[in-house]
């Protein structure tokens, strides 16, 4: 492994330890001695990689949002419609429900998504950083909408940019109600959801006069 694969690795390996310290102390029970014992390195190391532990949070915060912005929005389909991000958030959405989470990061998101809301509410730095995260992600299923759009698979009078932020929502609200416990149907979501974003405009009613 070369020094930039051994940085990248530990860097990786603190944000970890610090993704696990904090599920299982919360903010304030997490100390950065007992982050980077767990984690396996001294503090020493830990300034390398950030100057301070507000830069740690973001770092923490961009591993469990990232996680879901990824599944929402496919980086790797640039061709992606709007049904395919909904199947894929509803799949990915339905394995946290069943605890078959795909990585440690959604798992966490589910589990202790008020951490992340509290770190933004703590810190100007995480809160900018969150902000930009959903602001790219929102602008990234826009941009979806309206290529449905073009390809007939979204309803032509759906305005894209007016329903990205409410989908982006949808998501954040989901999470919060994993975590309070409240029953969701995943599979009654995707059907809801298909149904606002993806049918034909209902005719208008005929005029009386």
């Amino acid at each position: 492994m070369g020094r930039a694969d051994t940085k990248a690795a530990t860097r990786e390996a603190l944000v970890d330890a610090a993704l696990a310290e904090f599920a299982l102390h919360g903010l304030d029970g997490s100390s950065l001695d007992a982050i980077c014992a767990r984690a396996g390195f001294t503090r020493g190391a830990f300034y390398v990689h950030f100057v301070d532990r507000d830069a740690l949070l973001v770092a923490v915060m961009e591993r469990v949002i990232g996680a879901w912005l990824a599944i929402i929005v496919d980086t790797a389909d640039p061709g992606q419609d709007l049904e395919a991000t909904i199947d894929r958030f509803a799949d990915a959405f339905a394995g946290l429900l069943r605890g078959e989470a795909t990585s440690p990061a959604l798992e966490a998101s589910a589990q202790h998504f008020h951490l992340v809301l509290e770190a933004c509410r703590r810190s100007d730095v995480v809160r900018g950083r969150f902000t930009a995260m959903l602001g790219a992600g929102t602008a990234a299923i826009a941009a979806i909408g309206r290529a449905g759009q073009r390809a007939g698979t979204v309803r032509a009078d759906l305005d894209a940019e007016a329903s990205a932020p409410l989908l982006t929502a949808l998501v954040l609200g989901l999470l919060a109600m994993v975590e309070a416990g409240v029953p969701i149907d995943p599979k009654a979501l995707s059907r809801a959801v298909r149904q606002l974003a993806l049918m034909p405009a209902l005719p208008s009613a005929p005029s009386s006069s």
